[in-house]
């Protein structure tokens, strides 16, 4: 009855008409508490899953779009997700969860901001916001702030009725980034929003920006218009007045010394979002398994094609190779995505003039957790560039240190006094 009831209204041009919730197909089952929160908030205008790493934010955010698309409220997704997350929505969670019968009307694209100047480029992208059907569109948060992105997700926005998600949302908290206020700016015009992060931040200000974006109104309501009043109502400070009458100086800014009214914030948040930890969640499988996907430098790319290329004209002019000499071939091709290769004298030779952006993709993954990690890396060098970028909350744990120093490395660990173990496996 419900279903005959929706088609009804469909047929009347009235389908946006609330009715009860339909029975849903899923493509993969989901954990009880993806299913859970699925029929929970599947009609909601704007939620947040603020939900630890390996929790499976991403499924329920997939069976939402493929209800609404059904639906027909929204014709189009746009996410914004860190550099190379953003590709594996299309190239790996879409396809793994997405019902094949929405996935077979859906027309996928995820923004290169180094192509987006080229005629094919635009194309696609033109053919992706005409597309009748499903039009989905993910870029990473560099990508949105590039003159060609920012254009681009404003004509997708205006045209389509979208559906909104922040992957790692946490990458907007800061109220005063250009970031932030433009995807602000943005997301007034979606039909639906949402926010993905294990991490929403570790300090009650980390909040106001992710919440913004979900309800622009909402501190308004609250009587918290500005960021400056949002501030005031939960922090403590010793103004600089205050500091110069009581310290006999001016310190030059205003020290926050606690928080307060946080059961206030916790109300208002809680009743827009999630928080789910592993710890919680017993049907879990013991290991879940993302792809972090990146861009090669022009230097990279050129040598890592001319290796290639070789490598395949010896097979093509009948060269036999055998396990070693293939491991080789592989390992050299590996060295030149991690942004050095090995000459004879084995001194590695860095390809990567201004940043590496394997290194940089880590990093990025790395800021984002709120826990201790064991990182393994294949390549001693590697772990010298990872222990080097994360600075004092890493150890290293390989040949390059003595024994002693491996043990009081791992004992700093086990004691949770480094947050990243750095070895070679």
């Amino acid at each position: 009855p419900n279903k005959c009831q929706y088609e009804r209204n469909l047929a009347q041009g009235t389908a946006n008409v609330h009715c009860p919730a339909m029975a849903f197909e899923f493509k993969t089952a989901p954990f009880d508490h993806q299913r859970e929160i699925f029929e929970k908030t599947r009609e909601l205008e704007a939620y947040a899953l603020f939900w630890e790493m390996g929790c499976g934010k991403t499924k329920p955010t997939i069976d939402t779009i493929a209800d609404l698309y059904e639906k027909v409220k929204i014709d189009a997704v746009l996410v914004v997700a860190p550099n190379g997350v953003h590709r594996n929505w299309i190239t790996d969670e879409l396809p793994v969860h997405m019902v094949d019968r929405v996935m077979d009307k859906t027309k996928t694209m995820f923004w290169t901001t180094s192509k987006s100047g080229n005629k094919s480029h635009a194309s696609e992208f033109k053919r992706l916001v005409q597309h009748d059907g499903l039009s989905i569109l993910t870029i990473s948060y560099q990508g949105l702030m590039s003159g060609n992105g920012k254009k681009a997700v404003w004509e997708f926005l205006k045209n389509r009725r979208c559906f909104y998600v922040l992957d790692e949302s946490h990458h907007v908290k800061t109220p005063k980034a250009k970031r932030t206020r433009a995807i602000l700016a943005s997301g007034k015009y979606a039909a639906y929003r949402r926010i993905l992060t294990g991490t929403p931040g570790d300090k009650p200000f980390d909040f106001y920006s992710q919440v913004k974006f979900l309800a622009p109104e909402i501190w308004h309501k609250h009587q918290l218009g500005n960021f400056y009043a949002f501030k005031a109502y939960f922090g403590v400070w010793r103004t600089r007045a205050e500091a110069q009458r009581t310290m006999g100086y001016d310190p030059g800014y205003d020290a926050l010394l606690d928080y307060k009214n946080l059961d206030k914030l916790n109300n208002i948040i809680s009743g827009i979002s999630d928080r789910v930890l592993k710890d919680d969640v017993l049907d879990l499988p013991p290991k879940l398994y993302t792809k972090r996907y990146f861009d090669m430098t022009p230097k990279q790319s050129s040598m890592y094609n001319q290796l290639r290329d070789e490598l395949q004209l010896e097979l093509e002019n009948g060269l036999v190779i055998d396990g070693s000499m293939a491991i080789v071939r592989l390992l050299r091709l590996q060295q030149i995505t991690c942004g050095y290769a090995v000459a004879d004298s084995d001194e590695p030779i860095e390809m990567c003039d201004t940043k590496n952006p394997r290194l940089e993709a880590a990093v990025d993954f790395f800021s984002g957790l709120n826990h201790q990690a064991i990182i393994w890396a294949r390549f001693q060098h590697d772990v010298t560039q990872l222990v080097e970028a994360l600075g004092e909350d890493a150890v290293r744990y390989d040949g390059q240190v003595d024994d002693d120093t491996c043990a009081r490395n791992k004992q700093a660990f086990n004691a949770g006094d480094v947050q990243f173990f750095v070895g070679n496996p």
